[in-house]
């Protein structure tokens, strides 16, 4: 999913999140049977988020960091000169 641009939903990305939210929440917990073609057998397939690529805006966004302005690194944090 990509959402970029001037109408991007900033703090309100929440309401754009929360469906995958709750379907990755059932997918881990509770998991998923699948029909598995070569072997002909059904199984409990768990599934979960290993990781997401990001701009440096969308990082700060989702994790509610300060990406903009001084000290703006997440990573580097207190330990970086703003100049």
């Amino acid at each position: 999913m990509m959402i970029f641009g001037p109408r991007q939903p900033e703090i309100d990305i929440d309401v754009y999140l929360s469906p995958l939210v709750e379907d990755l929440k059932l997918l881990w917990v509770d998991g998923v049977e699948i029909f598995y073609v070569f072997t002909f057998e059904i199984f409990m397939m768990h599934v979960m988020l290993f990781y997401t690529i990001n701009d440096f805006s969308t990082y700060g966004n989702l994790l509610g960091y300060k990406v903009k302005g001084h000290k703006a690194c997440p990573i580097c944090e207190e330990n970086i000169a703003s100049h």
